[in-house]
């Protein structure tokens, strides 16, 4: 023969068997009325605006190199990165150099 259960867990029990009860007596969700017009979906493909990849015109590695030394090199590069600009803003890389900044 097992032990009466606890004063513990028959409380638990009632709980619960009441919170089943209260769940299952909740008042169901409001039904659309009948009148209402259905509801019409509108679709817009991903790819509508999708622009395939286009070559870029190829240019000498020295004029490239060239234009990357006169807007900053690779920290106006960091620096576009990090701020988001669109276009990259010219930069004097020796600016203050060679003494300039003291005249």
């Amino acid at each position: 023969m097992s032990p009466p259960p606890s004063p513990l867990f028959k409380c638990l029990l009632l709980w619960s068997g009441w919170l089943i009860a209260g769940a299952a007596l909740a008042a169901p969700p409001e039904k659309g009325s009948a009148n209402s017009a259905p509801i019409t979906l509108q679709y817009t493909s991903a790819i509508a605006s999708y622009r395939p990849y286009t070559d870029q015109a190829v240019q000498s590695w020295y004029n490239a190199n060239d234009r990357v030394g006169q807007i900053g090199g690779w920290r106006a590069y960091a620096k576009e990165a990090a701020m988001g600009a669109a276009a990259p803003v010219p930069v004097d890389p020796h600016a203050g150099h060679h003494g300039e900044a003291q005249r």
